[in-house]
């Protein structure tokens, strides 16, 4: 966990949903020097992730988390399936969910739109252009972090 922005003052909690582990160390890294307090889970298939949000499995005490990045390219349920789910459940629908994928395809965008995504980053090629990542992450945490102080 890194220390910087808190919501509540507590850390953000993330849940990545990513099947290749060399992209989701990358994000790992950095997570941690972006300076944001942050809980960082990882699951890599979409069952795992629903089995996470829905506190179920392994994932009994499971954190809600805050923020969701999502890569569409799944095996067994892909990203889209899992975003429809999540904006179907009550208790999920208003949870951050940012497309963290390497489609970059209009259907696909256009699938995310629908289905209420809250942003679609196609991953970046090259460490030092997840800023553009990071500025989002920091956009949703400071509107986060506002609209819960008194």
């Amino acid at each position: 966990m890194s220390m910087g922005i808190k919501i509540a003052g507590r850390a953000i909690q993330i849940l990545h949903v990513e099947d290749n582990y060399g992209d989701a160390n990358i994000l790992k890294q950095v997570l941690r020097k972006a300076g944001f307090a942050h809980q960082l889970t990882y699951v890599n298939t979409g069952e795992a992730a629903l089995d996470f949000l829905n506190q179920r499995n392994t994932f009994v005490n499971a954190p809600r988390p805050d923020v969701i990045l999502l890569d569409l390219k799944l095996p067994g349920k892909d990203g889209l399936t899992i975003l429809n789910e999540i904006r179907q459940s009550s208790v999920l629908k208003n949870i951050q969910v940012i497309i963290l994928t390497s489609s970059e395809s209009d259907l696909d965008m256009e699938w995310a739109t629908r289905l209420k995504a809250d942003h679609y980053v196609v991953k970046p090629m090259e460490l030092v252009e997840y800023a553009e990542l990071v500025k989002i992450l920091r956009q949703i945490w400071l509107k986060t972090f506002h609209k819960q102080r008194p």
